[in-house]
Formats: structure tokens, C-alpha cells, sequence
């Protein structure tokens, strides 16, 4: 169950445009001539330093190839030799570790347009829409890009991975094929084209697996390619073959934490769970930042069926921030994480009594995210703790508070203006129509939840098959 679209969850599980970057060679090509007339194909950098440019495009290409730690020095170096370079400012928001680093990168991003391209004034747009929680704004933008700079594939992409934020595959898939149609030597197009055939509807994992041997191809000491074939693999149960693309990719690059991260996946879903931890502790070394290293090892004790050991796990992941070091932003944002992992968990498991103390537990970070990002951060934090209540009273079998609860977070999602904004309200509503038994009620409330997560599918095949759905409850199932 996905909360709705919020400045935390995209800077800690990665922004749509960085991780588009991670995926993609984003060399600065600047212009192309065409008949006589200068074309841009990519982002036009502002400098008059060429060493702050190098510095720029040494990032980008360690970012392509999966080193977010080195590519954000590379930015940080940019910056050191211009302090006036917005994009370094821009790239670097989806290379921090909490939500002020992304607020603070995007303030000096702002500081120092004055001069900039217009693609990176656009591109600042598109990024303080996640902020604003803007989708409207931000499909505008992309829009604007797409219509300013024609010829380059990149800004395709970048509304290729607006539409999906809303859901309309059609689409996003057409200007991922059309940024392939204009760059067919970018792996950008290609990887953007796998990705969505891999989580958004309809899937179809061969024609993601195809892109993903197209960027083996282009690419062939990529890690990150191989890490794409692999998850192709992984999504067609081929547990095999993607554990072989994960290890060719610690071949290519063995400083690469996402690698580890996915072979521990591997050991998970085979019930290896000692060596799958150790694959997650190795990611851990390589990365700037352990929290989805501990988020998976917790994760291997539900696999393992024991709810309790997953609970502690997290729990005690959590009570280690405050002794981290770390700013008092990202041992917020942390927190969050764990603290959502364990609330997952009781929910799914019934524990209500554990459930609000979760909950209870949230309500600091909470407020502490939501005042260092503003309005619109603060109305989608306090919606989703109305929404973890309104589940925890349906655990309880209190279907009045449930679906007061429910209705006090439609309330508050109001102003914000994102299409995706009520999925959680709808998955609400489908628990609450489970608990009394009005099972198609309940099957039009989850079919109107966020359709790319697993978890909506498993109750979406649970209120089926109670419905007596037999057929549609399996496919789902499956």
C-alpha cells in the first residue's frame, strides 16, 4: 500500500527524473546542426567555466553508471568551480539523504537561474512540482520542454515519466518509443520503455526484457544494464538467470551496492535469508546510505513468516537513527521508513493494538518532514496518518472511526493537485468494505487504488475470490 506521492518518498526512494539518469547515458551533447539551424538534443549547461562542465558531465556519466556517492561529489566539485551552475544544484536534489538536502539543493537551484538555459529554468519547474505536489504544473512543464527542445529524447522521457506518475501507460509509452525513434543509440529511451513494461498496466515482461538487451547491447559494461536484464528475468521467475545478470554486474563493477541489494533478493525468494542478510549488509558497505539495507533485512524475516522477528528488525533499525550522526532531517525521513515498514506489517497481520502505537510513533517525524518542506507536504503527512488510523479502527472492527477517518484524509487531500491523490483513500474504503462483507463494494474501491503495487493486486484477488470470483481471483493471484 503506496501513501500518496510525497516529497519524502521521492527523495528516499529516488525521484522519477534521477532515477531516469541513473538508467541512461546523459552525456551534454549541446547542439546538433539541421539544415543550417542549431538543434538542441540535450540540456544546454550554463557556465563559463569549462572545468565546472567537465565536472558537470563527470557526474552525469557516474551517475549513468550507478555511482550516486561519486557522482554527487562530481556535482559537488561543479559547484565548488561555479557556484552559479543550477543544474549541478538540480541533479544533486535526487542524490540526498533527507528531505532539507533536497529543499536546500533546490532554494540554490532557484538562486541561480539568472542566466540559465531554458531548459534548466524548466527543468527547476519540473522539480519544484514535487514539491508544490503539482502533477497538473508538472505535465505542463515537461510539455513545455518537449515543445521548446523537439529533437532531444531526453525531454520525451521526462514526460514519458510524468504520465506515468498518473497512471496513463498509453501515453508514456508513446513518448518513451519516440524518444527511442529520436535517439536510438540513447540507452535512456530504451531503459525508460523496460521499466514501464515491468510495473505499469498492462505489463508485458518480454518486451521489457527486450529493452533491456538492447541496453546490454549499447552498453555492454554497464552494470546497471545487467542489473535491468536481471530484474526482467527476476519478473518472469527466472531466479537463475537474473542471480547470473546480478553477478555479472558485480563483475563489471563490484563497488555497485544495487547489485548485492538484488542477488540478497534472490537468496530471499529461494529462503537463503542468512546469505540473503549478508548480500544486504555487502550492499550496505557500498552505498552512501544503509536504510534500504536494513529495510530488506527486515524484510527477510516476513519472508521467512516470522512477523515478530520483522517487527524487532525495524524497530530496532529505528532506535539506531537517533544514533547515527545524522541531521535531524534525514533521522526524520528514516524513521518514516522503518516506522511504515512496521505499520505494513501490523496491518497486514491484525495487530491493532501494535498498529497504534506505530502510529503514535509517527506523529513527530511526521510533523518535523512536514514543516521542512511546506503546505503541501504538511497536508499529505497529516493524510497519511489519517490513513493508517482509519485502517487501524477497520482492524479493530470500528467501521464508523474507519471510515470517518477516511473521509477526514479526502478533507485534507483537497488542495493538492495530483490524480493519484485518493488511491489510498479507495484502498482505505476497500478494507473497510471487506470488514462488512460487501465484497463488490470492495473490488471497485481496490481496482481504484494505485494499480503498481503488488499489494493492491493481493486484495484485489482476495475480495474477488471471496466475491466468488474464482477465476479473475487467480489470475490475479498469480
Amino acid at each position: 500500500m503506496k501513501r500518496t506521492q510525497s516529497l519524502l518518498m521521492i527523495v528516499l526512494l529516488a525521484l522519477i527524473f534521477t532515477l531516469v539518469a541513473i538508467f541512461s547515458f546523459v552525456a551534454c551533447k549541446s547542439h546538433e546542426k539541421t539544415a543550417g539551424i542549431q538543434v538542441t538534443t540535450d540540456i544546454p549547461v550554463t557556465s563559463k567555466s569549462d572545468k565546472a562542465k567537465a565536472a558537470f558531465q563527470q557526474g552525469l556519466a557516474l551517475l549513468d553508471e550507478g555511482s550516486t556517492s561519486k557522482a554527487k561529489e562530481m556535482f559537488t566539485k561543479a559547484i565548488e568551480i561555479d557556484s552559479n551552475l543550477a543544474v549541478a544544484y538540480l541533479y544533486r536534489t535526487g542524490l540526498g539523504t533527507s528531505p532539507k538536502e533536497f529543499m536546500d539543493d533546490l532554494a540554490k537551484a532557484k538562486a541561480h537561474l539568472e542566466g540559465a538555459s531554458e531548459w534548466e529554468k524548466l527543468y527547476y519547474d519540473l522539480q519544484n512540482t514535487f514539491v508544490t505536489n503539482d502533477w497538473n504544473k508538472r505535465l505542463e512543464t515537461a510539455q513545455k520542454i518537449v515543445a521548446a527542445y523537439p529533437a532531444a529524447a531526453r525531454a520525451q522521457v521526462d514526460l514519458g515519466f510524468t504520465y506515468q506518475a498518473a497512471n496513463q501507460t498509453d501515453k508514456e509509452r508513446a513518448a518513451f518509443k519516440k524518444a527511442i525513434e529520436l535517439d536510438p543509440k540513447w540507452i535512456g529511451g530504451y531503459n525508460s520503455l523496460g521499466i514501464s513494461y515491468l510495473f505499469s498496466e498492462p505489463r508485458d515482461f518480454k518486451k521489457a526484457e527486450e529493452n533491456a538487451l538492447k541496453v546490454v547491447e549499447l552498453t555492454p559494461k554497464n552494470p546497471n544494464a545487467q542489473i535491468a536484464l536481471g530484474d526482467c528475468y527476476r519478473a518472469q521467475d527466472d531466479l537463475e538467470k537474473a542471480r547470473a545478470a546480478y553477478m555479472k554486474a558485480i563483475e563489471l563493477n563490484p563497488d555497485e551496492p544495487n547489485s548485492y541489494y538484488k542477488k540478497g533478493h534472490i537468496n530471499s525468494f529461494l529462503g537463503k535469508y542468512d546469505e540473503a542478510r549478508n548480500d544486504y549488509m555487502e550492499a550496505a558497505e557500498h552505498d552512501n546510505n544503509n536504510l534500504g539495507a536494513m529495510l530488506d533485512i527486515g524484510n527477510t524475516y516476513l519472508y521467512a513468516g516470522d512477523h515478530n522477528a520483522a517487527l524487532k528488525s525495524f524497530m530496532d533499525a529505528a532506535a539506531k537513527v537517533d544514533a547515527s550522526g545524522a541531521s535531524p532531517s534525514k533521522i526524520s525521513s528514516d524513521k518514516l521508513n522503518y516506522l511504515y515498514s512496521c505499520a505494513m506489517t501490523c496491518f497486514h497481520y491484525g495487530d491493532a493494538a501494535r498498529l497504534k502505537e506505530i502510529i503514535a510513533m509517527m506523529q513527530g517525524p511526521s510533523d518535523q518532514v512536514a514543516a521542512e518542506v511546506g503546505a503541501p507536504e504538511q497536508a499529505i503527512q497529516k493524510a497519511s496518518l489519517s490513513y493508517w488510523w482509519s485502517l487501524a479502527s477497520a482492524v479493530e472492527g470500528k467501521l464508523d472511526d474507519a471510515k470517518a477517518k477516511a473521509e477526514e484524509m479526502k478533507t485534507t487531500l483537497e488542495p493538492v493537485k495530483s490524480p493519484t491523490k485518493l488511491q489510498d483513500y479507495e484502498m482505505a474504503l476497500g478494507y473497510i468494505s471487506m470488514k462488512e462483507k460487501k465484497y463488490t463494494d470492495a473490488i471497485s474501491h481496490f481496482e481504484k487504488a494505485n494499480p503498481t503495487t503488488i499489494y493492491t493486486k493481493y486484495w484485489q484477488a482476495m475480495a474477488n475470490e471471496a466475491a466468488g470470483n474464482k477465476d479473475k481471483a487467480q489470475e490475479l493471484f498469480k
